[in-house]
């Protein structure tokens, strides 16, 4: 019988192994499509850097506005790859890293490398090494409010996060596939 270890990678596996099949053939244009007016994306800044609209949704920024903007694919692959480099970086390191750290993906061919180092690097490989005894260990102040949930509680936070988010990924490649039916403009 598998462990609450190779059970939980085991469903992070299957679910990014989808996602990713499902970002095969993604094109910059896509990547950057902004299906209504006033989207959140990543957007190149006059300092020469890439950074993300509302902060990457993070909730220590405050609210977002209500109602919450429409986001494109590349705000989407930005907020997976801060959820994995955010609560990697609390878990297993100092949790010192800031949005401002983040090099955000101008393209589609660096959005999947942003994805499969944020992934691997801060987050797969790390819940790859915990002992059965980790998985129910409190997270920690790093996590504030939170503290007092385990990290099988945070790691099912986080393959949801995964899972919900690639699923809005994947259904904005559907109507990107389908815009000129659907009457939209060329993308922006």
């Amino acid at each position: 019988m598998a462990g609450i270890a190779e059970s939980v990678a085991g469903a992070f596996d299957h679910a990014w192994e989808r996602f990713l099949g499902r970002l095969d053939g993604l094109t910059d244009e896509e990547y950057l499509w902004e299906p209504v007016k006033g989207c959140w994306s990543v957007r190149h800044t006059d300092v020469g850097r890439w950074k993300i609209d509302g902060d990457g949704g993070d909730a220590s920024a405050g609210p977002p506005p209500d109602p919450a903007p429409v986001t494109t694919i590349a705000w989407r692959i930005g907020h997976i790859g801060l959820t994995f480099i955010g609560f990697g970086d609390r878990l297993f390191a100092d949790g010192t890293i800031t949005i401002n750290d983040v090099e955000f993906a101008p393209s589609a061919a660096a959005a999947i490398a942003f994805l499969n180092s944020t992934y691997h690097g801060y987050w797969r490989d790390k819940i790859a090494t915990l002992g059965p005894e980790q998985w129910w260990r409190p997270i920690g102040p790093a996590f504030g409010h939170y503290a007092d949930l385990t990290t099988t509680d945070l790691a099912l936070h986080v393959l949801d996060e995964l899972t919900h988010h690639a699923a809005e990924v994947s259904l904005l490649r559907d109507l990107y596939r389908h815009r000129d039916s659907l009457g939209y403009a060329a993308a922006s």
